[in-house]
């Protein structure tokens, strides 16, 4: 397929990989939170990110504020890669997704991902606790978003991008906060979990809850920092990500 579709960007030029990673971004961000991911990926995994729209070359579109619409978008163009076995992962928000993008997929009979990665997020049984602000009006969302550290201080302070992107942060702060969670079966295949241990957001016990939504290996790591960890500890999680893979897809156990 093209290197760029609505939904889906491959962050390197194509090569012969034999496993694929899909990338969901935090709240405001898009497919290029995950560009300096690609030069640190082995060969062998070829890393995507999603790209919402109201960002990046979809800044036009109007933002998609449930979670199910987004799940089903993405599972739409995904069929065209799960050839090779693939994994997901999201950080904050992008958790979210990926949990609900990985049950779609099943709903669809679509191959399965051989492991699902989530970061900087409670589990999705657990009540969200935290005040929801994507209703508010302009200074009082952007105080809130502030006090949740939900986006990067120098996001924040950059004059003119805060009203670029505040469509697109409100949206997906409403996904998150309209999120309703429904049970079902735990998915049959392994998830591993990382935090920070300064993350406002997301209590150790909250990221341990995970273990409930998998029917096989379940992992959780902690790493120095806030919300944003994955930022400052995105080379120990990128090692992470690799080890677990080789140790669930023998096709890529000696890579």
């Amino acid at each position: 397929m093209s290197a760029r579709t609505d939904w889906l960007v491959r962050l390197r030029p194509p090569s012969q990989p034999l496993a694929r990673l899909i990338c969901v971004p935090y709240a405001g961000a898009g497919a290029n939170a995950f560009r300096y991911w690609a030069d640190l990926l082995p060969d062998w995994l070829e890393p995507w990110a999603v790209r919402l729209p109201a960002r990046e070359t979809r800044l036009a579109e109007p933002p998609t504020s449930r979670v199910e619409q987004i799940a089903a978008a993405i599972a739409a163009e995904l069929r065209d890669l799960v050839a090779l076995p693939y994994c997901l992962y999201g950080h904050s928000m992008g958790a979210l997704v990926c949990f609900e993008l990985a049950r779609e997929l099943r709903r669809q009979s679509i191959a399965q991902p051989v492991h699902l990665f989530v970061s900087g997020r409670r589990a999705p049984q657990l009540p969200d606790d935290l005040p929801g602000i994507c209703h508010l009006p302009r200074d009082a969302f952007i105080a809130g978003v502030r006090a949740l550290n939900g986006i990067p201080e120098g996001v924040l302070g950059e004059p003119g991008l805060m009203e670029l992107i505040e469509p697109a942060l409100r949206a997906d702060f409403a996904v998150c906060e309209g999120y309703r969670f429904q049970p079902q079966p735990p998915l049959e295949y392994g998830i591993s979990a990382f935090g920070g241990d300064a993350d406002p957001t997301t209590s150790p016990g909250q990221l341990a809850a995970w273990r409930e939504q998998c029917a096989a290996e379940f992992v959780v790591r902690s790493y120095p920092g806030d919300h944003f960890f994955v930022h400052t500890e995105h080379a120990r999680i990128l090692a992470a990500i690799c080890s677990d893979l080789r140790s669930v897809c023998p096709s890529i156990g000696g890579q």
